[in-house]
């Protein structure tokens, strides 16, 4: 920090991080992990099949798929923040309008809309804003920021419950909506800042003692054309995908599934909004153990977790298995959004982190967009989750042991094609 940072009681990084937990929270937590409440509501009064009103979430996660490949690119021509402003007024208009749907067409128009704009305000856009920001404690302060979207599902499934009993699902969008612009757009506008140059500040860690140039910092690690050349890189990508099809086909089916199995909708939801809860807490201690423990083991928690709560929704509507889902979906559902620009910056370093972490998230995307159709395609033809289910646990044990060949494996992958690695700093 420079020495103007250090007679401030509070670094401005962590304001940033505060409007990115606010941004997370009101994105990810009020749109995506809300999604599962108005599945039930919105098909018994509409008459849709869940597969159908499933392709809502399905075109959503394609379009963040989409951004994510483009957001890389973008910021480097386009000021992030102003990028976030333009998108945090066009989210909470594409969400309003789902209040208007009176067709699946018309759900699928304002999921496109909402779903672009979320990508250009989510993973790749804050990840970048904190790497920009602090030089170290980088998974703590990204799993406090991104920590933000389970407290907005754990505040927003209940109020969104409540809110479809009394008023309806229509009148809940409207207000969810609202709540958006209300907290996003202030965020983006006037707290957001690109780089602790635009405050007179250097980056968290740095005293400004060193004589080093730290514009060197973001031209550590490889190129995204040389990340790409190796086997390794696509297992990662692939492995991403198909841990979002196992974490998000529990967290976005847990309230219905609940339900499904004998308990009412104001509990399943309950349940929902704790696992929200610890999903929230999961994120900052993800990001504590990543610091601690490096890739390689932090991952393996985390599946181990997400394996916990899988078990627990085969085992209910039994009571011990309601608390594991609880307790697994912690650290188990923190990992998309914690793990995987934290892993490209461990494995791949700051030179081209934009565009390396795009394509991760994309094919993370991807799998959140075959998710709803395959949980729900699964349930419409079985009537009932736990087969998904068990799948999922299977899965996550064979994406575990490819996380780890990839990790152990990686560097010499890119040594032997003559790539060399300097980064600033390898967990």
């Amino acid at each position: 920090m420079s020495k103007a940072g250090k007679k401030n009681k509070i670094f401005y990084g962590w304001l940033i991080v505060a409007g990115c937990f606010i941004l997370m929270g009101m994105s990810y937590g009020a749109i995506n992990n809300c999604m599962g409440v108005f599945i039930k509501p919105v098909c018994e009064d509409m008459g849709f099949s869940r597969a159908g009103m499933g392709l809502t979430q399905t075109i959503l996660s394609a379009s963040l798929m989409v951004m994510s490949l483009v957001s890389g690119r973008v910021f480097s021509r386009l000021d992030v923040t102003l990028a976030l402003r333009i998108s945090s007024i066009f989210m909470a208009g594409g969400y309003f309008c789902f209040s208007f749907a009176r067709s699946l067409p018309m759900f699928y128009g304002a999921a496109l809309v909402t779903g672009v704009a979320e990508g250009m305000i989510t993973t790749v856009a804050l990840s970048m804003l904190i790497n920009n920001w602090f030089h170290t404690r980088r998974g703590f302060a990204i799993g406090m920021a991104f920590m933000g979207s389970g407290v907005g599902g754990m505040i927003c499934n209940p109020l969104a419950s409540q809110l479809i009993i009394h008023y309806g699902w229509r009148t809940a969008y409207q207000i969810l909506a609202v709540m958006i612009f209300l907290l996003v757009v202030p965020v983006c506008f006037f707290i957001i800042r690109t780089r602790p140059a635009d405050k007179g500040l250097l980056p968290y860690g740095e005293t400004g003692d060193e004589k080093e140039d730290f514009s060197q910092v973001e031209k550590q690690g490889v190129y995204y054309r040389q990340a790409v050349r190796t086997p390794q890189f696509w297992v990662i990508c692939i492995c991403a995908a198909l841990n979002t099809i196992c974490t998000s086909g529990l967290m976005q089916n847990t309230a219905p599934h609940v339900s499904d199995v004998g308990y009412s909708p104001t509990f399943a939801a309950s349940v929902a909004s704790c696992g929200m809860g610890a999903l929230a807490i999961g994120k900052l201690a993800l990001g504590w153990l990543y610091d601690k423990l490096g890739a390689e083991k932090a991952t393996v928690v985390a599946h181990i977790s997400a394996g916990v709560a899988l078990a627990g929704a085969l085992m209910a509507p039994a009571m011990p298995g309601i608390g594991l889902i609880v307790l697994g979906t912690g650290l188990g559902g923190a990992f998309g959004n914690v793990a995987h620009p934290i892993i490209a910056q461990i494995v791949y370093g700051n030179r081209d982190f934009g565009s390396i972490l795009g394509m991760i998230s994309a094919f993370a995307n991807i799998g959140g967009m075959l998710c709803p159709v395959l949980v729900g395609g699964s349930y419409d033809v079985l009537h009932s989750y736990k087969p998904a289910f068990s799948a999922m646990i299977v899965l996550l044990c064979l994406i575990t042991l490819a996380y780890m060949w990839a990790f152990r494996t990686q560097d010499k992958a890119l040594e032997k094609r003559g790539f060399v690695v300097a980064r600033e700093e390898k967990n």
